[in-house]
């Protein structure tokens, strides 16, 4: 079932980005794929690290962009700059628990630096968030609607119970130990 709604995700990934006339599909797309999982709990938590990730991604772009303006883009700066950017980056995400979104953090950046006129590179790195939100969107939706083989309850009770959890937002509970 997680090839059929990888498939279907991709298809509402492609069809939104035409009728919504964005530049692109792939990241939407790329999200959607790398978000589906088994059930909805790893989507959910997949989906978050590569937002996350991506996010983090387009800021510390924006921050090698800056010491390239200020220091200039030498073969030296770039050498010393983009490794140090990185690690403070895949640092930061870890930290946060964030770890699956390194990957996604770290091409980010580096798509923004090397693949991306500087003209343009802070509208990207706006538009790869904006798609990347729409990929796991679809892939939460897809996931959620479709069956699920590993599934305990019946159909309807575990889309509620997942949209539940999504909605309610409990602080957790801090257990005395005597």
């Amino acid at each position: 079932m997680r090839t059929i709604k990888t498939g279907i995700s991709v298809f509402f990934c492609i069809l939104l980005s035409f009728l919504l006339q964005r530049e692109t599909y792939v990241v939407a797309a790329i999200t959607a794929v790398f978000t589906i999982r088994e059930d909805m709990q790893n989507t959910i938590k997949f989906g978050k690290h590569r937002i996350v990730g991506n996010i983090l991604g387009a800021l510390t772009s924006v921050v090698v962009i800056t010491i390239f303006n200020i220091f200039g883009d030498s073969q030296l700066v770039q050498l010393l700059a983009i490794p140090s950017v990185i690690i403070l980056m895949i640092g930061v995400l870890s930290n946060l628990g964030y770890h699956e979104g390194t990957v996604g953090g770290c091409a980010t950046l580096l798509t923004i630096l090397f693949m991306i006129p500087s003209t343009k590179s802070y509208s990207y790195a706006f538009a790869r968030v904006v798609d990347s939100i729409m990929g796991m969107t679809i892939a939460l939706l897809v996931n959620r609607v479709l069956p699920n083989r590993h599934a305990k309850h019946s159909k309807c009770q575990q889309a509620f119970f997942e949209w539940e959890k999504i909605v309610k937002w409990q602080p957790k509970k801090k257990h005395n130990i005597e």
